[in-house]
């Protein structure tokens, strides 16, 4: 049964999502084209560019990307009604970094702190765009559309370049997103691209390490773009790359590599079950659908959808060591 988007995400609770869109016929638009041989990985960088620009933008934090050959994955905290505590100055200023127009231009400096203050001064318009930058419908429009467009300039055609809208999943609780984000940051890694995080092109887990520092590694795991909250993960980020690293090893080689001890209990503190992690990551697209998280917050969820089941119960039941 198809579920509106609006109902899916929740517009009134801060929570964390996995997004992700698809280019048209699953053609490698952001790769090599099989036909003509000619390569469009440069395109790769473009998303990866434009989603750390909006998530300084956005009410949201980044925490973990792929940006494949005809895909991309995201993982995001979002807090829609972020943007209510911003002055009606910063919406403003945030709106028009958005969709600058001609007023990105240094020549056109007064015309812009006009159209600013003529912005913060209608309340109705100031509503709107309050709504819109915490909403995660709206970023991903912002990423798609100017993608879609630039790529279709660059090959002289017209059309979609996506294939359709982007597919969202709940993560409902901390556990759930931590699962969501090695599976995104092991996506090339699966897809047998690369069998190193160093190599793993386009995708917040090089970012991080290309960024690492010893005070960082000891620190917990913080967003790699944009600020909504205070506080972070409960794993430090010393941990995190070494559970991924782990992981990814036992994609590639299975039984040759061991989940270091120490990061058991972390995996504890989290309730998930070490015995299904590898299996719950591995398989993640086919394992989970609309939500992931503890039965109680599913129950909320289904509820909230008016929905009497909800797919992947089973692997829900695996990945937490006690659900209630």
């Amino acid at each position: 049964m198809a579920i509106k988007r609006s109902e899916q995400i929740d517009s009134e609770n801060a929570g964390y999502y996995h997004l992700m869109s698809r280019c048209v016929r699953r053609a490698f638009l952001c790769g090599v084209d099989e036909a003509t041989g000619i390569s469009f990985e440069h395109r790769r960088a473009w998303i990866e560019q434009r989603i750390v620009q909006l998530a300084e933008i956005f009410a949201i934090e980044v925490y973990s990307y792929a940006v494949m050959h005809n895909h991309y994955h995201l993982v995001v905290y979002s807090n829609p009604l972020g943007p209510c505590q911003w002055t009606d100055l910063e919406v403003a200023d945030r709106w028009l970094r958005l969709f600058p127009g001609k007023l990105n231009n240094p020549q056109l400096k007064h015309q812009r702190a006009l159209r600013l203050q003529a912005i913060a001064d209608d309340k109705a318009l100031l509503a709107e765009y309050r709504h819109r930058l915490g909403s995660i419908s709206w970023l991903m429009r912002c990423i798609n559309e100017p993608i879609a467009k630039r790529s279709n300039q660059e090959d002289c055609v017209k059309g979609h370049f996506w294939e359709s809208r982007f597919t969202s999943q709940a993560l409902l609780d901390e556990a759930a997103a931590l699962t969501c984000m090695a599976y995104v940051d092991l996506n090339p890694v699966r897809a047998g691209l690369t069998d190193s995080l160093e190599t793993s092109d386009y995708t917040s887990i090089q970012s991080r390490l290309n960024s690492i520092s010893e005070a960082k590694l000891n620190k917990a795991l913080e967003s790699l773009a944009g600020k909504v909250r205070e506080r972070t993960m409960v794993i430090p980020l010393k941990d995190y790359i070494e559970l991924v690293e782990w992981t990814g090893k036992t994609i590639i080689h299975p039984n040759k590599a061991h989940l270091p001890s120490r990061l058991l209990p972390i995996l504890q503190q989290l309730n998930i079950n070490q015995a299904s992690w590898l299996n719950q990551v591995n398989h993640y697209e086919r394992n989970f659908y609309r939500a992931v998280g503890p039965l109680d917050l599913i129950r909320a969820y289904t509820e909230r959808l008016k929905l009497k089941w909800l797919k992947g119960i089973s692997n829900i039941r695996a990945l937490y060591l006690t659900t209630t």
